[in-house]
């Protein structure tokens, strides 16, 4: 038998086994309040609506009312356009029959004319120094405030007559002082002229008249006769009249005025119909 061999034992294992590796753990997710939607409002659904069938549930839907149909465009015109309209002419001007008019205003004073003015008993401007001339002076005042144009027709008719009465009186002392048309004047027209305006203004009152009896006009008469330092005496009376043409054309431009001023260019055309009837 061969020899007993003893069994040699494994040598111990003295290495400590490896440590477990530690692994980290994952941190714990931090817990966050959460946000509170809005609510979402509501939209109602358009629920479409059947014209050809009644609607299930619900009210019935409204009717809509009819569209209004569109204006067709005109296709525009090849042709040339028409001219256009000349304005239908202003109607002819109905002149009345002054002369006529002013004859009934008179004949319904009776047969005594100066008896009719001196009955007024009139108070009025300090020139019309007279019992005829005061009631003179209102009596043309009254007829241009009752009917300008006839006032005014009552002056220069007036003034056309008194005319040829001054030029005789004057004599050849009045050439080249601005009473005759023929002459040339510097302030305004000759006093002929401005009488001769007024008329044809009463004969055509329209626009284009005023504006010649309104170019006739002295605008910036710095005087007039009945100034102190111009006033003429009785045997020179004739002077007057250099202020009477003022008075016809002034009648017919003024609109208002006030007859306590000192001249026709304040005065209103009443005034003027009345004082010139005194001049």
């Amino acid at each position: 038998m061969p020899p007993s061999t003893k069994l040699k034992k494994a040598p111990r294992n003295t290495a400590r086994p490896p440590k477990p590796v530690k692994v980290a753990k994952r941190p714990k997710p931090v817990a966050t309040k959460k946000r509170k939607k809005p609510p979402l409002k509501k939209v109602r659904a358009h629920k479409p609506v059947n014209r050809g069938k009644p609607v299930a549930r619900g009210k019935p839907a409204r009717k809509r009312p009819p569209a209004e149909p569109k204006a067709k465009l005109r296709p525009p015109s090849t042709k040339a356009s028409a001219p256009a309209r000349k304005p239908a002419p202003p109607p002819p001007l109905v002149v009345r029959d002054w002369r006529a008019a002013l004859r009934e205003e008179v004949e319904t004073t009776g047969a005594d004319f100066a008896a009719y003015l001196r009955g007024l008993g009139a108070i009025g401007w300090e020139y019309a120094d007279t019992p005829e001339l005061a009631g003179l002076e209102k009596w043309g005042t009254m007829l241009a405030q009752r009917d300008r144009s006839i006032g005014i027709a009552a002056l220069v008719r007036v003034a056309q007559h008194g005319f040829r009465i001054a030029i005789a009186a004057g004599g050849i002392g009045l050439d080249g002082m601005g009473f005759h048309a023929s002459e040339p004047s510097i302030d305004g027209a000759p006093v002929e002229k401005q009488i001769e305006l007024a008329a044809s203004w009463l004969d055509a009152p329209d626009a284009a008249h005023r504006a010649a009896v309104a170019a006739g006009n002295d605008p910036s008469r710095q005087r007039q006769m009945w100034d102190d330092d111009l006033r003429p005496s009785d045997d020179s009376a004739h002077w007057w009249y250099l202020d009477v043409g003022q008075c016809c054309g002034h009648a017919i431009t003024r609109t208002a005025g006030d007859p306590r001023k000192d001249s026709y260019y304040d005065w209103p055309p009443e005034t003027c119909v009345g004082r010139g009837l005194v001049v």
